[in-house]
């Protein structure tokens, strides 16, 4: 059989249109406030992908009554896999040697998952979510990837959905074609819109094979559509309604930039509002098509725009865990420079996978090997790759995954002389997490605790809007009751402050901290809570720290930055007084200790104390910072606690 065509003419406004997604997606990862809808871009590439691949599959049909699937796959392999082998097979030797122990428990799962490219489901199994994290935990390096999968699970099935409707539609083929890819990005809607939870982690339906597939479905729709007319028609239409539609074609460019700039996630967009994004991009995409020389396209196709577009992929797989390793406390530097590391790293790395991997191999470097060695080398490179992910964290202790609402138990070591236990929330998972067993070896801490569930119920507002409440987070009292009843501790360290400080919603009214109200809810939340640990066999003294000055640079959920309330001081002395109401009625058995004597010795936020940062976002205790803290809190227990452990020398 002779060669079949591999591809089409180059188009340079499209690589363009990738190039403005793939820096929207870097700007929203930084994070940066512009960017707030910035995870909407990855909408563009499925959009495109489906266009160009659709487009390719009907070409071929076109001409040869069929679709040559081995040939397909071999290719999307050939342009793929190089570069994902690379980074999967760079990541796990290089990043869990630099991260040590903050290492996520989760990514030796999530490289195999990426590997195979199942990594969406995976994190929709294990709870990842995509828009939240909380505490000290740093996030799975290959978190990006869920959308490498979806987009090959729509190369594995789509062709041979496409070939077998071409095949059995007889002379309305393509009608047909069309009429099943459009009722199938309805019913991806329609599923999207059925399985959100208002009000709940979007994750699930963002991650989705079944909720997603729409984007993609929407790009196929539009190539069928297309193919379906003679191109000299097209073109005299085009030439005829130019202005027309290079004016529908600036307006579909803007709606997308003003998409990607404005709209978080909420409610609506789960709703129908990924079908009409889609349908933006995909005008867009019809606009450069019919008007290749046209204004728009131009733009779009500009040199320097169109060669970042060409790398785009590389920039897309190297950016994540670029960002996630190189933060401000490791490289010691912050903004503008500390973006510029990322940005010219991940760019340099994406060049050279680009024309010294990718490139090369898909344009045939791997044909003087034989065809039997060829054919055996992409095998022999994804075993290779799957036992450097399975075997490059033996040994290594690994931090536990922080997952919205999820429950962690951690033990530290030490003899049980003397039992700690910490409840609360991700603060007191640093603290925890961070215990100095060689100062105090005689302590054996252990934090039972709910990573984005304060003592306060997660109703929390934010300018007045209320925001998702988080899922999990209802049982928290019951874990704390478990965790006495497990350790039965000498001493229970209470850990809120960090979610307290937010106006709540309560049975659909707004409460805002200061007010009366809010004092009441809370006092009965910090009552409920007692009681709880009480009944399930406290005895110990129970320390709470009280909220100390907070500095989050920023903290930006669903597109709303979360840091601006959290910092703000007078929050923070409201909340302090309904905790010295609370201590005083039990004073028997609760305690309250100040550490803003310790991380904020000058009554303000400072970055380090005495040339140490203690925090590394502001909230959470690094691991000096932990190790200040318990060499600061143990000697004041003496007071309420018996044979209170010393630090060792």
């Amino acid at each position: 059989m002779s060669p079949r065509p591999t591809g089409s003419q180059y188009r340079p406004a499209l690589d363009g249109l990738r190039a403005i997604s793939v820096l929207t997606i870097l700007a929203y990862h930084v994070p940066i406030s512009w960017a707030r809808g910035g995870y909407w871009r990855v909408n563009t590439f499925f959009v495109v992908s489906g266009y160009l691949i659709t487009g390719l599959l009907l070409r071929e049909y076109d001409q040869w009554g069929s679709i040559d699937l081995p040939g397909f796959y071999l290719r999307r392999a050939r342009r793929l896999l190089p570069a994902l082998l690379l980074l999967l097979v760079s990541v796990s030797l290089v990043v869990p040697r630099i991260l040590g122990e903050d290492t996520p428990s989760t990514i030796r799962g999530d490289g195999l998952a990426s590997l195979f490219y199942v990594a969406n489901w995976r994190y929709i199994i294990t709870g990842q979510s995509y828009f939240v994290q909380f505490g000290n935990a740093v996030p799975s390096p290959f978190k990006h990837t869920w959308s490498l999968a979806i987009e090959e699970q729509y190369y594995l099935l789509f062709p041979l959905l496409l070939l077998a409707v071409l095949r059995l539609g007889g002379r309305r083929a393509k009608s047909r074609a069309l009429a099943v890819v459009v009722l199938s990005a309805i019913a991806s809607a329609i599923a999207m819109a059925v399985l959100y939870t208002p009000g709940g982690d979007p994750s699930r339906v963002y991650y989705g094979t079944d909720t997603r597939m729409q984007d993609v479905l929407v790009g196929a729709a539009l190539a069928i559509a297309l193919s379906r007319l003679p191109v000299q028609r097209l073109r005299t239409w085009a030439a005829r309604h130019r202005a027309a539609l290079g004016g529908a074609g600036w307006t579909c460019l803007a709606g997308v930039l003003a998409w990607c700039a404005t709209v978080p996630v909420s409610g609506w967009v789960f709703d129908g509002g990924y079908l009409t994004f889609d349908l933006i991009a995909a005008g867009l995409v019809l606009v450069v098509e019919l008007l290749p020389a046209g204004p728009v396209a131009r733009a779009l196709g500009w040199r320097p725009l169109a060669w970042m577009g060409m790398l785009s992929y590389g920039l897309y797989l190297w950016h994540y865990p670029i960002f996630v390793v190189l933060t401000a406390d490791r490289v010691h530097l912050s903004g503008i420079p500390l973006q510029l590391l990322r940005f010219g790293l991940t760019f340099g790395i994406a060049a050279a996978s680009y024309y010294l991997v990718e490139n090369p191999i898909r344009t045939g470097a791997l044909r003087g090997l034989g065809t039997k060695l060829r054919r055996a080398v992409p095998l022999a490179a994804v075993a290779a790759t799957a036992v450097v992910v399975a075997v490059s964290v033996n040994g290594m202790r690994l931090a536990p995954t922080a997952q919205a609402g999820s429950n962690t138990v951690i033990s530290g070591a030490g003899d049980g002389r003397y039992r700690v236990l910490i409840v609360g929330d991700s603060v007191g998972f640093s603290l925890g997490y961070n215990f100095p067993a060689a100062v105090f070896p005689d302590v054996k801490p252990t934090a039972d605790v709910d990573f984005g569930c304060g003592t306060a119920e997660q109703h929390i507002v934010v300018d007045g809007t209320a925001q998702p409440p988080e899922q999990g987070c209802d049982n928290v009292f019951l874990h704390w009751s478990d965790g006495v009843a497990s350790t039965r501790p000498n001493l229970i360290v209470w850990s809120l402050g960090a979610w307290e400080v937010y106006d709540h919603e309560v049975d659909g009214k707004v409460l805002t901290v200061g007010s009366a109200a809010y004092a009441t809810y809370l006092r009965s939340r910090l009552d409920d809570g007692l009681s709880a640990m009480q009944r399930a066999g406290a005895r110990a003294p129970i320390v709470i720290p009280t909220v100390p000055c907070y500095g989050q640079p920023k903290y930006v959920v669903g597109g709303v930055n979360m840091a601006t309330d959290r910092n703000d001081p007078k929050r923070a002395a409201a909340v302090n007084q309904v905790l010295e109401s609370f201590a005083a009625a039990h004073s028997s058995a609760v305690h309250l200790v100040d550490p803003n004597r310790l991380v904020c010795p000058t009554g303000k936020f400072t970055e380090k104390v005495n040339g140490v940062q203690l925090r590394e976002d502001g909230v959470h205790y690094t691991k000096a910072g932990a190790t200040a803290f318990w060499k600061w809190l143990m000697p004041q227990l003496a007071r309420w606690a018996p044979n209170v452990p010393k630090a060792e020398p």
